[in-house]
């Protein structure tokens, strides 16, 4: 079955007296089976009367679209409509019932029509409707049909464009231009130069033929067989049929995908003369792949896009905003597409293929869909052909990549740059962040030896709130009411965790906890934290510039805060020099600091965090140190990843003072693994030690009350996470 589509730009241009004509000269020339199938939305009914049966109307795709699940192709026999000349009539619907028909129909009748018919001759209607893309999808052909006046010409040429933003393959598309006159009429070269594109067929304008056969209901190579434009569209169906031009575009939409390196070193269809071309792309791009041949195919017709795009656009000096950008960028690829991409004969390879070198020029590569992946919550880029992922807790080898080496570093620097960072050879490694918050490092050569490399820490597009953390696991209601209540009577608080144990996203939501009218100074390396409060300041540090100089430390960004009159300060991650400030700060009135440090548990938490100090190169005792620790820090939260992935709270303890030279510390709550289920998912509680903090009359004394019991030694919750 081959089902031959009908479109016009606009109404008025024929297209639906074409369809019902190419139908009966079909039969004529082919002595098939032939259904004339029609789908226009906004003119239902057009192909119904230029056919003559309006007195008997035949049913339509409405009145059985309820029962498609239920029907077979012998029920569908019934409901065609037989036309006198011998074909077969399916109309979409009467005027009143259109949205009784959807896209989802669509695949389902065409498949039922599939043994009925040799075939199909759809008047697909005006523009682009989701009912028409998805018949285009299942065509042989599609027949656009224009008259060469101005205004029609530039409907269809923007008509045409559209199709091809939606990947259909320029070889799909053919134009008819109707009631040309070719004495005195505008010539066809100034057509196709309008439509950037041949003309596949011109038909003679020929009223006298067309308008009584319409009047009698008639079509006209029926009607007046041997008038001049029943012949000339006799020609044209003798050379759709004999030339094969039907199964030649029925190969462009149903496709072969992109093919291999034949025997003639040829990159699927790329020429010799392309291949060359890239091997000197390759060359100055400084790419490691010195055979050109030694490249993938698709990979290779995406670096000849990319090439050719760069020629014709110089992407730093369009301006508009990203959504104009994105569809100029698209529009130039698509008609690079069908110079390069010959062998693309697939709509939903090309789709993917247009889409990733557009993600290329104006965004983060490969990368742009584990950004858009909400499952995804680490991107791990080791070289250019290698991306590992985390996805729910586990890492997981992509089959994505980079085009090459220079592809990635692009990328690197389209990250960095808007930031103010820079990576070059004098400055191989680099922290940025994303426009949303996630976290970036990269390492490029002559540190990193296989290739510039990525890590990115992706954000949630919503900041996670404690319900979120309950829901995953990581603590339990009565846990999140017990933190609630130490940040509300300012306790300074040290978050401790191991790397990705998602230190950064609990002190975000501990953050959360601080009332609305505090003054909040945050500092941060890169700026991440996502406080919703009204009244922030945040700070980030820099870098030095490309002389050394300039460079600005989170150390000097703390004792600036100090002069900013907060009521809270809140540290991004302590861990360096900083951690003395932070400690004097604490002691000094800012009460309520909140910070993080990495450490594998509350005890190693102090000594980093006296090691840390030791940086600073005060040369203080240790037991000044331990007293000036004991003293600013009230609360260490203890973070831990498990083996299934899930970030848990594991330990909640309290600093209770000094005996002797060690700090004393008192678990207040402490989270115990009990197993593994089927799905290697942990099993576990949360439990309180039956320890109460000494600070509990403080928070009476301000009010806060806390879940009556919270102390007693219980499990509280068997949670399962998810993250």
């Amino acid at each position: 079955m081959r089902v031959v589509a009908i479109a016009g730009a606009r109404d008025g241009v024929g297209k639906s007296t074409l369809a019902a004509n190419l139908a009966l000269s079909l039969l004529k020339e082919t002595r098939g089976r032939v259904l004339v199938l029609d789908m226009d939305v906004e003119s239902c009914g057009d192909i119904v009367s230029l056919l003559g049966m309006d007195a008997t109307p035949p049913k339509t795709l409405a009145d059985f679209a309820p029962h498609f699940s239920q029907m077979t192709s012998g029920h569908l026999r019934g409901y065609i409509g037989a036309h006198p000349a011998g074909i077969g009539v399916l109309p979409l619907a009467t005027p009143d019932r259109v949205g009784e028909v959807g896209a989802e129909h669509v695949g389902r009748l065409l498949e039922l029509l599939s043994p009925l018919c040799d075939y199909i001759v759809a008047d697909c209607g005006v523009g682009v409707n989701d009912l028409n893309v998805k018949l285009l999808e299942q065509s042989a052909g599609l027949f656009v049909v224009s008259t060469p006046d101005i205004s029609a010409l530039k409907h269809t040429r923007r008509f045409l464009d559209r199709l091809q933003r939606l990947q259909f393959p320029k070889e799909l598309m053919k134009v008819v231009l109707n009631r040309h006159v070719a004495k005195g009429g505008v010539p066809l070269d100034l057509v196709s130069r309008s439509l950037g594109r041949k003309v596949f067929v011109a038909l003679s304008e020929d009223a006298a033929t067309v308008q009584p056969a319409s009047l009698e209901g008639k079509p006209f190579v029926w009607h007046a067989p041997r008038a001049t434009l029943s012949r000339m569209l006799d020609k044209l169906v003798q050379t759709l049929v004999e030339g094969q031009h039907l199964e030649k575009m029925a190969r462009v939409a149903r496709p072969q995908g992109v093919s291999g390196i034949g025997k003639t070193g040829r990159i699927g269809n790329l020429s010799e003369a392309q291949v060359d071309e890239l091997a000197t792309y390759q060359k100055k791009r400084g790419s490691k792949a010195k055979d050109v041949k030694q490249v993938e195919p698709r990979t290779a017709i995406k670096m000849l896009l990319h090439k050719r795009m760069v020629e014709v656009i110089d992407l730093k000096k369009m301006d508009g905003d990203d959504e104009v950008l994105r569809e100029r960028v698209t529009e130039t690829v698509n008609r690079l597409v069908d110079e390069v991409g010959s062998s693309i004969t697939d709509r939903g390879e090309r789709q993917r293929v247009v889409k990733e070198v557009i993600d290329e020029a104006l965004g983060l590569g490969p990368l742009e869909d584990f950004l858009e992946d909400d499952r995804v919550t680490e991107i791990m880029v080791n070289r250019a052909d290698q991306i590992y992922v985390e996805m729910d807790g586990k890492l997981t080898l992509t089959k994505a990549s980079f085009t090459d080496d220079a592809q990635l570093l692009g990328v690197i620097e389209r990250i960095v740059a808007p930031i103010g960072r820079r990576i070059d050879e004098k400055s191989p490694m680099v922290d940025a962040r994303l426009k949303d918050g996630s976290r970036v490092n990269a390492v490029i050569p002559p540190l990193a030896l296989d290739g510039p490399s990525i890590t990115i820490r992706k954000f949630a597009r919503e900041p996670f709130v404690v319900k979120d953390l309950v829901r995953f696991g990581t603590f339990t209601p009565e846990v999140a009411d017990f933190l609630r209540a130490c940040v509300q009577a300012r306790l300074n608080i040290l978050i401790s965790g191991g790397t990705g144990t998602g230190k950064t996203t609990l002190l975000n939501v501990m953050s959360s906890f601080i009332p609305l009218d505090d003054r909040i100074v945050t500092v941060e390396d890169s700026a991440e934290l996502q406080l919703k409060q009204p009244h922030v300041v945040r700070m980030e540090t820099r870098p030095p510039n490309i002389e050394g100089e300039g460079a600005v430390t989170i150390r000097d960004l703390v004792r600036n805060s100090l002069r900013m009159r907060p009521d809270r300060i809140v540290v991004g991650e302590c861990r360096g020099s900083e951690a003395v400030d932070m400690l004097q700060a604490m002691n000094t009135g800012h009460d309520g600091s909140l910070t993080t440090i990495h450490s594998n548990s509350p005890r190693d938490c102090l000594a980093r965090l006296e090691t840390l100090v030791m940086f600073a190169g005060l040369e203080l005792p240790s037991r000044a140190i331990r007293e000036q620790i004991g003293s600013a820090i009230q609360i260490i939260v203890q973070l831990s990843r498990l083996s299934d992935g899930s970030r848990r709270v594991t330990q909640i303890s309290e600093i209770t003072g000094m005996e002797g030279q060690v700090i004393t510390l008192q678990d207040i709550f402490t989270f115990k693994q009990e197993g593994v289920d089927e799905n290697g998912k942990v099993i576990g509680r949360f439990l309180a030690t039956g320890f109460v903090p000494r600070f509990v009359k403080e928070l009476e004394a301000l009010g806060i009350a806390l879940p009556q019991g919270i102390f007693a030694t219980k499990a509280s919750g068997v949670p399962r996470g998810r993250r």
